[in-house]
């Protein structure tokens, strides 16, 4: 069995808070590594980038 690096899970791709956005390619939607922070304003963000405001994902 293959091992695979761990990943922090402090980063943006994992915040409550990010919203990834996706792309509509041949008529099906695509996801993108980026997104924009919508904690007080919007900001861009990359899901492996970082920020002050990460607060972890609710358990649906």
């Amino acid at each position: 069995m293959p091992v695979y690096p761990k990943h922090d899970d402090t980063v943006c791709g994992s915040c409550e808070f990010f919203r990834r956005h996706y792309i509509l390619h041949r008529s099906r939607y695509m996801a993108l590594a980026v997104g924009h922070c919508v904690c007080l304003r919007s900001k861009d963000r990359e899901e492996g980038s970082t920020c002050p405001s990460w607060t972890p994902k609710r358990k649906s």
